[in-house]
């Protein structure tokens, strides 16, 4: 809820606004007893002074804060920034030269550099930059467990730690994965995919399954994990509701994930039309073979939602070819454009002299239109 310097300006607004209704209300009084001729003159005149004493002590404190505050985080920025440059070019140094940098404590700024220095390098300059930060003890992991710290206080330090990749720091993370917040819950998904390693990244795995996120920021920790992210794509593959299932089948098919290509083909049965073409959309980009599901693909290509009919033709060349020709044949006849457009596309890279010959003499005019266009599209592009 609160921003850095917001506590203190909400704390004067409110001494502001407290001293401003005492003053009015003391005028209210004064007045309302003069006019009943309760209160002679003098006193009102006195109230009246006071009143307009308090309205300006009030806004010229206020208005004194709002410029300090503002010469303040200015200076500071100017500050930060030039350490920031100093630590940055005094790390590079270090790490390049086989030096080491000079011994901490370090502050928040140099903190920074070592974070934006870990973010661009792996192997083992990646694991130099993580010893040093190993060194500085960074408070990151202290302010997760303070019970005082603000949410964006805490926001930053997951975000620090997610940078970091200090595996070790897992344990900090997790817990705000049960977090209410669901801001929360995805900056713990997004820092735990970062750092997670061995068996941390099956106990991430449970954790996102009880976390209760939606399936496009499942779909983020999974492609954050990159290499490590087959066992939890096939822990929700197997254990998962329908969003984990649709993250895991997308993850699979963009970090191509080969080993789970027979967990995926199941999933074209499936009840749910958005997890059938997750699974369509795996298995393209893995470009796995369909052997024993032809039936499947091909009704899919022939009935039910515009969509899958779409992910449907793109699958179709990984039929046996004589079928994956006649059913792309067929589907240039589909009443959709986007699904004519799939089929003439697949049919482009499948057998292009075919496609010619749908130009040509296909017995629909929509079919023979779009076959004309890609095959224009292609010349044109080489």
């Amino acid at each position: 809820m609160w921003r850095k310097g917001e506590r203190l300006y909400a704390l004067l607004v409110f001494l502001v606004v407290a001293l401003e209704a005492l003053a009015l209300g003391g005028l209210l009084w004064v007045f309302s007893g003069r006019l009943l001729g309760a209160f002679d003159y003098p006193l009102a005149r006195l109230y009246l002074l006071r009143g307009l004493l308090l309205t300006a002590l009030a806004l010229l404190v206020l208005g004194a804060y709002i410029l300090l505050y503002h010469v303040y985080t200015y200076w500071k920025e100017v500050r930060d920034r030039a350490l920031y440059e100093r630590y940055l070019s005094t790390f590079t140094e270090a790490l390049f030269s086989g030096g080491k940098p000079p011994p901490p404590p370090w502050p928040e700024p140099a903190l920074e550099a070592l974070l934006h220095l870990r973010e661009m390098l792996k192997g083992e300059m990646g694991e130099r930059v993580s010893g040093w930060l190993r060194q500085a003890r960074p408070p990151w992991v202290f302010r997760l467990q303070a019970r005082w710290t603000s949410r964006p206080e805490r926001l930053e330090a997951l975000e620090a730690l997610g940078l970091a990749r200090l595996p070790e720091t897992l344990w900090a993370i997790l817990p705000y994965l049960e977090q209410r917040d669901p801001v929360l819950r995805l900056a713990a998904a997004r820092a735990g995919a970062r750092v997670a390693q061995g068996e941390g990244v099956l106990h991430l795995g449970k954790a996102l399954l009880r976390a209760g996120l939606p399936r496009g920021a499942l779909l983020e920790a999974l492609l954050l994990l990159e290499d490590r992210g087959e066992p939890v794509a096939a822990l929700f593959l197997e254990k998962g509701g329908r969003e984990e299932v649709w993250a895991a089948l997308e993850a699979t098919g963009r970090l191509h994930l080969h080993a789970l290509a027979e967990r995926v083909l199941p999933f074209l049965e499936a009840e749910d039309p958005e997890v059938q073409a997750a699974a369509l959309r795996a298995l393209a980009r893995l470009g796995y073979p369909l052997v024993g599901h032809e039936g499947v693909v091909l009704g899919l290509l022939t009935g039910g939602e515009e969509f899958l009919r779409v992910h449907a033709a793109r699958l179709a060349p990984l039929l046996p070819q004589n079928l994956a020709r006649r059913a792309l044949w067929e589907a240039l006849e589909d009443p959709s454009f986007y699904v004519r457009r799939a089929a003439a596309e697949a049919l482009a890279t499948l057998d292009l002299e075919l496609l010619r010959k749908a130009a040509e003499a296909h017995s629909d005019p929509y079919g023979r239109a779009m076959a004309a266009q890609v095959l224009q599209e292609a010349a044109w592009s080489s």
